[in-house]
């Protein structure tokens, strides 16, 4: 090989490293499949008797263009989860990116071919009520279809054999009826974990506070709304551990940096992701929280399939799997 082949190959192999680990991950499409093992304690101490497989998809932000996700890359997302087998697909809001209207391709499309044992549960997230007509527009779409809506409701997909699911959908952006909300924590309060697994669906992570505030305690609760922050630190898989190069959202920090800003139209510019979480510390992931002295809530936290703005760096789209005990 001479100099001239010698030198072409090395730019080759620059140029090669530097679409996969920098321009690639911006654009990312590249869908990551999570898995996460859940076993349900039982405060009777009697062993699990049941398993399912539980997939969830959030946060599509399907659009009349196909900047923050686009057809080919949802019937990959399609393909991956039905592969699976799941018991159960649930899907925690943000259906579509503002206009209500796309609801119907990305149903007719992608939706419609989802297939699991116990059915498919959705709730609606704060892009689904961007508009006036929108959540009305939304649940019209999905009337006698393979997909439930939930607006604080609970359902019970296996029955209500011991083991088995109860499947709480909140929606935390609907107009507040408070006799039904009342009604829904009664009926959470009124079993035990030694009966049911109760198993919630929820949008946006901050909101688990208003479970708190109602002393309504549950086994666990999933949600999305952050998109893991969309821009992460990039993670060195330990080779160098900072909170620099841990996957961290870069989100909070960048935030914090604005608002140490000394000029106030800086500090107030509006973009993209501004207080999309008033806590990062649940910005994405697995977390163990303790409701009270005794009661430990398992908390899930998707990085979503869509974007908004339309860019990832160091933090791909996902899809979970959640194998859960009970």
């Amino acid at each position: 090989m001479n100099l001239k082949s010698i030198i072409k190959a090395i730019i080759s192999k620059i140029i090669l490293i530097l679409i996969t680990n920098f321009f690639y991950p911006i654009f990312s499409s590249n869908l990551k499949i999570e898995t996460l093992e859940l076993n349900i304690d039982r405060e009777d101490g009697k062993t699990n008797r049941q398993k399912f497989k539980i997939v969830q998809l959030s946060d599509i932000h399907y659009d009349k263009l196909p900047l923050r996700i686009s057809d080919s890359f949802l019937q990959k997302v399609i393909s991956s989860t039905n592969s699976l087998n799941p018991d159960l697909i649930l899907i925690t809001g943000d259906l579509v990116e503002r206009d209500p209207e796309p609801i119907t391709q990305l149903y007719k499309k992608h939706l419609s071919q989802l297939k699991s044992k116990y059915g498919i549960y959705a709730i609606l997230g704060n892009h689904d009520y961007k508009t006036t007509q929108g959540p009305e527009f939304i649940k019209d779409a999905l009337k006698n279809t393979n997909i439930t809506l939930l607006e604080n409701d609970i359902v019970y997909p296996m029955g209500k054999d011991r083991g088995a699911i109860q499947l709480i959908g909140i929606d935390s952006y609907a107009r507040r009826d408070q006799i039904k909300i009342d009604r829904l924590y009664k009926e959470i309060k009124s079993t035990t974990s030694n009966d049911l697994v109760k198993f919630v669906l929820i949008h946006n992570p901050d909101h688990i506070s208003q479970l708190k505030e109602n002393n309504v305690k549950v086994d666990i609760i999933i949600a999305g709304h952050s998109h893991g922050s969309q821009i992460c630190f990039p993670t060195l898989n330990g080779f160098l551990n900072t909170r620099f190069t841990n996957g961290a959202p870069l989100m909070p920090y960048f935030e914090s940096f604005l608002q140490k800003i000394p000029i106030k139209f800086i500090r107030d510019l509006k973009y993209p992701g501004k207080k999309t979480l008033k806590n990062w510390n649940l910005g994405k992931g697995y977390y163990q929280i303790l409701q009270d002295t005794t009661h430990k809530l398992n908390l899930y936290v998707n990085r979503g399939l869509g974007t908004h703005p339309p860019l990832r760096l160091f933090c791909d789209p996902e899809l979970t799997i959640i194998n859960l005990n009970s």
